[in-house]
């Protein structure tokens, strides 16, 4: 990859550009203190990605990524800034990452490699979880048939736990809303982790489901979620999110409601 530094401080832009350089798949790293310089040195050379600061002296990075985008359209943009404030700004004219100062490595490195080839994750990743608009759940990007409603709902509200283990209370208390909770009401419920069990094992996924004594949880490190990435910053899931989250579920409404209070 060819990458493009700007910054007018030298030395954040000097940590960069040799950050930038300890990665095996950079061949080039160009470094410019000034922005008009590095619209010039974009019209000869054709940079993969340009890592910017926002507040710079003359033309800010939010105006130097519109004119970069001029010049050579395919070009990805990662701002990196000290602020967070400038992210709706960046979410605007469609930045592929934002990171905060000070970044470490691992942080741009997978920036970097996520512009590359932004199908990366998901070609490594068995599943996908959907929670933009309705809930699904791909496995090599065929949706999982689900013999009840009720368990692709317990998966749901699991997923919207983030790894947490629920209890069967708490569980019950969501898929059946106000009512008692009584000894057929606990059976239905271990009827619905069967199901939802099953339906994971047909799918050859059923290392998923996480138990343990009355509680269940899912193990967030074996699949990819547009919920999640939203909540790490990343650009194409923000660009991707239109308001809707879990729309089959009622009780998903207030963490639409905090998504759409996120100042990204």
């Amino acid at each position: 990859m060819k990458i493009m530094v700007v910054d007018d401080e030298q030395i954040s832009l000097i940590k960069i550009k040799e950050q930038v350089e300890s990665f095996d798949f950079v061949t080039e790293v160009a470094a410019f203190d000034n922005p008009k310089h590095a619209l010039e040195a974009l019209k000869s050379t054709p940079f993969d990605a340009a890592i910017l600061d926002i507040e710079m002296f003359g033309m800010n990075g939010l105006e130097l990524a519109r004119q970069c985008k001029c010049i050579y359209p395919p070009i990805k943009i990662i701002f990196l800034t000290g602020y967070s404030d400038y992210a709706v700004n960046a979410f605007k004219i469609r930045a592929s990452g934002y990171l905060l100062k000070p970044a470490s490595n691992e942080e741009i490195r997978e920036e970097l490699l996520y512009v590359s080839n932004p199908n990366t994750k998901a070609s490594t990743s068995k599943i996908r979880i959907q929670t933009f608009g309705n809930f699904e759940v791909f496995v090599d990007n065929k949706p999982i048939l689900f013999d009840r409603n009720k368990s692709k709902e317990l998966l749901a509200y699991l997923v919207s736990r983030k790894g947490a283990y629920a209890s069967g209370n708490e569980l019950l208390a969501i898929l059946y809303e106000d009512k008692p909770i009584t000894p057929s009401l606990k059976s239905q419920l271990r009827n619905i982790i069967a199901s939802l069990t099953k339906s994971l094992n047909n799918a050859h996924v059923g290392e998923l489901l996480l138990k343990r004594r009355n509680q269940l949880a899912i193990d967030t490190a074996l699949f990819t979620c547009d919920y999640y990435e939203f909540l790490q910053g990343n650009m194409d899931s923000i660009n991707s999110f239109m308001g809707e989250f879990m729309n089959n579920y009622e009780w998903a409404e207030f963490i639409t409601g905090y998504l759409e209070s996120k100042n990204w």
